[in-house]
């Protein structure tokens, strides 16, 4: 990190921005890290877990400094481009941490990004906060076990303000969706006046292949001319566990040059090289643990927290049967005493490719000789993570979990109260409901692209065709809609009692295509509001 600096490639303040996560870069980064400070179209291709993300945010956060330094007017300097949401919030959440304080404005925009500033939800910092106020309030909450988002000032949240002229982000997050719609409304291109374009990064880049990649790449270029760029000024970068064939790495560059329409002498990639993994020879089996695997391993997620290293001292004692070496930092003395052990070393054999936890156990048993169970794999794994040498884990786990959504789930209305319940079978709602008489329920379905909640019915006779719903009966005043099953002509009607990102006592009538709606609980007919 030192010598990045005193190169003149990282702003001196790079160190105390990121000196509480990293003290160093390995060599992968340090390559790329130089190579898009000279301006190379780079392709970062190393492995999963290998810190692909530092190699082109700490350029970027590096050039924002500066920026902010020269009083540069307002404009986006870097375009960071998504496959998938998901790690476009992981981002941002992390962009939080090491932006606030620094007056470098940042933000997200994708589908699910509140359009109104008076939308956005969480703690919103007072301008001039630090860092510091940042990570003690966003503590709080997490010790409070809340669910409220912390954001610092430097956090643009609406996209109302990224539109405002002079305060559009200096980083701006997003997915080629959402790209390719705000160089298309008019109402969003005045984000992209005065932008600068300095860099402009596509994450896990395998994914933008065939068709999509060919749309994709002229939304390139279309972006480039919008903002007035030409080649060479913008760096491009795209990141790839996969991308890169070491048997024939020209493929990639390309794959680069015609992506980012750039000449192919101009492309660089970065691979990676591994160290072999210090395993002593003669290693041990421990004795089986006599304690609770889920109790062991709650605690060891939270000893690895303790900087003090007690816990884990504690922790690694009970479950191994052996004290850490006192004379040396825990996290040493950790690697240390599993490079020396052989079910640490049968573990990061077995998951040398992906493999699903529950196989483990029945194969470690017949390695080691006596029960592992999920939760002490996992407190192994926990532990192998923690273990440094010069700064380097023993074990590099990736552990992913796969949510299946449930289909026929519906809210139902109990009796004696308006708050809805979820169930997430039919069958268990009409079951408990049993002795209420005549009742309703409705299925929920949601978006797949920014997660709003839908309850769905059909009526009778319902029109939508101009502002107001029409059809239905009349009775004095009032206008309602019978429910009618959609095989015997029943409407599908789309019913919501909020929109995400917005607040409680939101007006939904100031959204297109909406109006305000009784239901009844018990017959599932449709009221028209007064």
């Amino acid at each position: 990190m030192d010598d990045l600096i005193a190169d003149s490639i990282f702003h001196p303040h790079m160190r105390r921005r990121i000196s509480g996560t990293i003290s160093h870069v390995y060599g992968h980064q340090e390559e790329a890290i130089r190579a898009i400070h000279a301006g190379w179209t780079t392709l970062v291709s190393t492995g999963t877990g290998s810190g692909k993300t530092e190699c082109f945010l700490y350029p970027i956060v590096s050039k924002c400094l500066s920026l902010r330094d020269d009083g540069a007017s307002a404009g986006i300097s870097a375009v960071i481009v998504y496959p998938m949401n998901a790690l476009a919030e992981d981002q941002l959440g992390r962009l939080r941490s090491l932006l606030a304080g620094t007056g470098i404005p940042f933000g997200m925009y994708v589908g699910k990004t509140p359009e109104r500033e008076n939308w956005v939800t969480g703690f919103r910092l007072p301008a001039g906060s630090s860092r510091a106020d940042y990570e003690e309030l966003a503590a709080k909450v997490r010790d409070e076990k809340r669910s409220e988002t912390v954001h610092p000032p430097e956090e643009v949240c609406s996209r109302e303000i990224m539109r405002t002229a002079g305060k559009q982000p200096r980083i701006l997050l997003t997915n080629v969706k959402q790209l390719e719609l705000l160089l298309t409304r008019q109402q969003d291109i005045e984000l992209f006046t005065d932008a600068r374009l300095d860099f402009l990064v596509f994450d896990e880049a395998h994914t933008f292949t065939g068709a999509q990649g060919a749309e994709t790449a002229c939304l390139i270029r279309r972006l480039r001319a919008f903002c007035g760029r030409k080649e060479q000024d913008s760096v491009c970068v795209a990141t790839s566990a996969t991308i890169v064939d070491g048997e024939n790495p020209d493929a990639a560059r390309d794959f680069a040059s015609r992506f980012f329409g750039v000449s192919r002498e101009d492309v660089t990639t970065v691979g990676e090289a591994y160290e072999p993994e210090v395993w002593t020879a003669g290693r041990t089996v421990p004795l089986a643990s006599g304690s609770d695997p889920a109790r062991l391993l709650n605690a060891c997620v939270e000893a690895v927290e303790d900087e003090t290293g007690e816990a884990v001292r504690k922790v690694y004692r009970e479950l191994a049967g052996k004290a850490l070496e006192e004379a040396v930092d825990w996290p040493v003395a950790l690697h240390q005493a599993l490079s020396k052990n052989e079910l640490a070393f049968e573990l990061s054999e077995s998951l040398a490719t992906p493999r699903a936890l529950g196989d483990l156990p029945a194969e470690l048993e017949q390695k080691v000789g006596h029960p592992v169970s999920e939760a002490e794999i996992l407190t192994w794994l926990t532990l192998g993570a923690a273990a440094r040498l010069d700064g380097r884990p023993l074990l590099r786990p990736v552990v992913h979990g796969f949510i299946r959504g449930i289909s026929g789930a519906v809210v139902s209305f109990p009796a004696g109260g308006d708050a809805p319940r979820l169930w997430l079978a039919a069958e268990d709602e009409i079951e408990a409901a049993e002795g209420e008489g005549k009742h309703t329920h409705f299925p929920v379905t949601t978006c797949t692209v920014c997660g709003q909640h839908y309850l769905v019915s059909f009526l009778k006779d319902f029109e939508y065709t101009r502002r107001e719903p029409g059809g239905g009966e009349a009775d004095g005043d009032s206008h309602y809609w019978e429910p009618l099953e959609s095989t015997l002509g029943g409407c599908r009607v789309i019913l919501l009692d909020r929109l995400i990102g917005g607040s409680d006592d939101e007006d939904l009538e100031d959204h297109a295509r909406t109006a305000p709606l009784h239901f009844c609980r018990h017959c599932g007919a449709i009221i028209r509001a007064c």
